[in-house]
């Protein structure tokens, strides 16, 4: 990321670059190399926090110690505003009034400090990179920015639109200027943003600089020319819908099992109708029969016990009537409350 600096010529004591350390913390290799150009790095974190690995702290400190490295008093205030407002006050005693001042920072609220530093009479400009840009895998192959979020953040946009022109040019830059000049042209924006542009191709690691020379790494730029954003994005979509039909067939599936489970402790249907049809198997043909006349008979069923048996003999005068209707009552297809006859619907059953 701060390589950015590399390609600039040895730097006049009236240079300065100011670092944002906030979810921006280089390397103690990368802060060799800017102050192999820049008499002194002024840096500062609104979080108070400055954080290096525990072998880099020697150097550092010495660093500090000899004046090359400056350590800004950032106080807690309630807006980055009074912050920086406090950086600029340092800076305005610090610098000479020719001073230029180059800030590097990953925070969003940085052209803020721009505009307090032009304001104070400080010539100065900003380099905006991204916090957190890259990741590694367990191969050293750079990871690159998720669809999604290259999707969601404009200039990450850009920087893939740069990338598939990249890929089509017989000729590509080859400084720093240049590149401005290239990005404006192909991208269609303003110097500003193309100078942030710049930060951004480099924290992403597609361009190394090496004093006034820059280089564009091959493998790092062909990953970003083979990504299909839309491709990538229908996948995505597709596994998501997958995924619900998936989630779906499990919630049905686990529902099934559910009414399986319930229906496994429910009584067994069959075994029900079993039990209440058990003595249709021992039905005579007589009882078939009276069965049947009753049924033609309809509404005009006997409701008296007396009257049923005087019918049933009529009908049926070889038959043991008592026993008939003592067995039809056992069997339940007829109920006697001591007042009127009741038919069950099993009586009337084919």
């Amino acid at each position: 990321m701060l390589k950015f600096f590399a390609h600039l010529k040895p730097a006049m004591s009236d240079k300065a670059v100011l670092l944002d350390l906030e979810n921006n913390t280089p390397s103690l290799s990368l802060l060799r190399e800017v102050m192999q150009h820049y008499p002194v790095v002024y840096v500062f974190n609104t979080t108070g926090k400055f954080e290096f690995a525990l072998e880099d702290l020697t150097e550092f400190a010495a660093w500090i110690t000899s004046g090359q490295v400056v350590i800004l008093e950032v106080g807690k205030a309630e807006y980055k505003e009074y912050q920086y407002a406090m950086v600029v006050g340092q800076l305005m005693a610090l610098l000479p009034p020719t001073a230029h001042v180059e800030i590097i920072s990953a925070m969003d609220s940085s052209p803020m400090l721009l505009e307090l530093l032009k304001s104070s009479d400080i010539s100065a400009n900003l380099i905006q990179i991204q916090a957190e840009s890259l990741e590694y895998e367990s191969t050293n192959k750079i990871k690159l920015p998720s669809v999604s979020r290259i999707q969601s953040e404009p200039q990450l946009l850009l920087v893939k639109q740069y990338c598939d022109a990249l890929a089509k040019m017989t000729g590509k830059p080859n400084t720093l200027e240049k590149l401005k000049n290239s990005l404006m042209n192909v991208l269609q924006v303003s110097k500003q943003q193309a100078q942030n542009l710049v930060g951004m191709l480099i924290n992403l690691k597609l361009v190394k600089s090496e004093h006034e020379q820059i280089y564009f790494r091959k493998k790092v730029l062909k990953q970003w020319v083979q990504l299909n954003l839309e491709q990538e994005h229908q996948e995505h979509t597709a596994m998501q819908h997958l995924n619900g039909v998936v989630k779906h067939l499990e919630q049905d599936a686990q529902e099934k099992r559910q009414t399986q489970a319930v229906t496994e402790q429910a009584p067994n249907i069959y075994s029900v109708q079993k039990e209440l049809f058990k003595n249709f198997s021992t039905i005579d043909p007589v009882q078939i029969e009276v069965a049947r006349r009753l049924r033609e008979l309809k509404d005009n069923k006997p409701k008296d016990i007396y009257e049923l048996r005087d019918l049933l003999e009529q009908l049926f005068p070889k038959a043991d009537i008592r026993l008939l209707l003592k067995e039809l009552i056992e069997k339940g297809y007829i109920y006697w409350d001591g007042h009127e006859v009741i038919y069950s619907h099993e009586m009337f059953l084919n």
